[in-house]
C-alpha cells in the first residue's frame, strides 16, 4: 500500500512553531523585531497602523504572504505608487526571512515526538511514503531521523529518506521506501556556492552560523532557498529549484491508496497546491483521504474539494489524535482493503 502524507503547519504547531498569523508574536520573533527597527517601522507603518492594529494584535491583521502579495500587487499597477523600491522590497523580504527563521528555529525542539507515531506507522504498514511538506522548519526531518530508535547509538545506520532533488550534504544512505518532497524549501535548504545544499539542524552547528552570515551580509551569494510566501510563489526564480518536486507530487498522489493530510489549511495563496490535489483526486479516485486538522474552515474546504464518499476527517491536532492514534488510523487505513 502506498501513501502521501501532506504536512502543513498545523503539523509542526503542536511543537510550537507558529503558523503564519501567530508568526510576528512567537517570543524568538519577537526579539529578532526588536533588533530590527527597520523591519518593525515598515511592518506598524505600512500595514498594521493603517489597519489600526499594532504588534500586539498582528495576528489580527494581515499574514506574511498577504503583506507580499500586497507589495507586488501595487508594482505591477501603473497608475499606483510603489510603496518600497526595488532595493527596499529585497530588504524587507530579507527581515521576513531572519524571521521566520528565528521563528521556526530558535528555541524548538522535536522532543515531544507528536510525528513519531504517524512516521513508525508508515515505516511498517505503507510498501512507500512520500512526505509532502508545505512547512519551512526541521520538524519532519529531525523527527524522521531520531524515531529509528533501534539504531539510537549508532548513527551510521540511520538514514534520511530519499529526494526528488539533488541536495549536498542530505547524506546516505537514504531509505527508498520514504520520499520527502519539500515543496515551498526550507531554512535548512540553501543555495550555497551555487549548489543546493542543505544544513541539518543543530542548535550549535552549521545552520545557525549560515544564518547569521546571511544576516551580516549585505548581499550574499548565498541564499536560503525559501518559496517566497506571496501569491507570486510560483514565479518566484526559487520555484525552478523546487520545480522537480511538485512533478513528483502529482505523480505519487496519482499511485497513492491513502492521502493523510495533518494540519494544511489549502491557502487561496497556493494556488497549485489546490490544483494538484484537485487533479490528483480526479485522476485516482480509489484513493482514500484522511484530514487530520481542528479548523471547521479547513474541513469544509477539503469536504468541497474531495467530497464525502472518499474522506475521512478528524477534526482535532495531531497531539490529540496521537491519543487513540492506532486505532483510528487502522480503521482509515484498512476501509476498504
Amino acid at each position: 500500500m502506498k501513501a502521501v502524507v501532506i504536512l502543513g503547519a498545523g503539523a509542526s504547531a503542536d511543537f510550537g512553531v507558529p503558523t503564519l498569523m501567530d508568526l510576528f508574536k512567537d517570543r524568538h520573533a519577537l526579539r529578532y523585531l526588536r533588533q530590527n527597527q527597520y523591519l518593525l517601522d515598515l511592518l506598524e507603518s505600512v500595514f498594521w497602523q493603517p489597519r489600526g492594529h499594532s504588534l500586539s494584535t498582528s495576528d489580527q491583521s494581515l499574514t506574511v504572504e498577504q503583506m507580499l502579495t500586497l507589495l507586488r500587487d501595487m508594482s505591477e499597477e501603473p497608475n499606483v505608487a510603489d510603496i518600497l523600491s526595488e532595493h527596499n522590497y529585497m530588504l524587507f523580504r530579507k527581515g521576513l526571512y531572519l524571521l521566520i527563521q528565528r521563528a521556526t528555529f530558535e528555541g524548538k525542539s522535536t522532543r515531544s515526538g507528536h510525528l513519531n507515531n504517524l512516521i513508525n506507522y508508515a515505516r511498517q504498514n505503507f510498501t512507500h511514503t512520500t512526505w509532502a511538506s508545505f512547512n519551512w522548519d526541521c520538524i519532519f526531518e529531525s523527527s524522521f531521523y531520531y524515531t529509528q530508535d533501534p539504531y539510537a547509538y549508532t548513527r551510521i545506520s540511520r538514514s534520511n529518506p530519499s529526494l526528488a532533488v539533488e541536495l549536498a550534504n542530505w547524506g546516505s544512505p537514504r531509505d527508498s521506501r520514504h520520499l520527502f518532497l519539500k515543496l515551498h524549501g526550507g531554512i535548512n535548504w540553501w543555495m550555497q556556492e551555487g549548489i543546493l545544499t542543505y544544513f541539518p539542524w543543530s542548535g550549535n552547528g552549521s545552520l545557525p552560523s549560515q544564518w547569521q552570515r546571511y544576516s551580516a551580509e549585505a548581499n550574499s551569494i548565498n541564499v536560503p532557498v525559501i518559496l517566497e510566501p506571496s501569491y507570486y510563489k510560483y514565479t518566484d526564480e526559487t520555484y525552478q529549484l523546487l520545480e522537480i518536486q511538485w512533478t513528483r507530487f502529482l505523480q505519487e498522489l496519482l499511485q497513492a491508496d491513502r492521502v493523510i493530510v495533518v494540519g494544511y489549511s489549502l491557502p487561496e495563496a497556493d494556488s497549485k497546491a489546490r490544483s494538484t490535489l484537485a487533479t490528483s483526486f480526479q485522476a485516482n479516485q480509489s484513493a482514500k483521504w484522511m484530514v487530520i486538522d481542528p479548523s471547521d474552515e479547513v474541513v469544509y474546504k477539503y469536504a468541497q474539494l474531495i467530497g464525502g464518499r472518499q474522506l475521512t476527517i478528524a477534526r482535532t491536532t495531531l497531539s490529540t489524535f496521537n491519543a487513540n492514534f492506532d486505532q483510528l488510523m487502522d480503521t482509515f487505513v484498512q476501509d476498504g482493503t
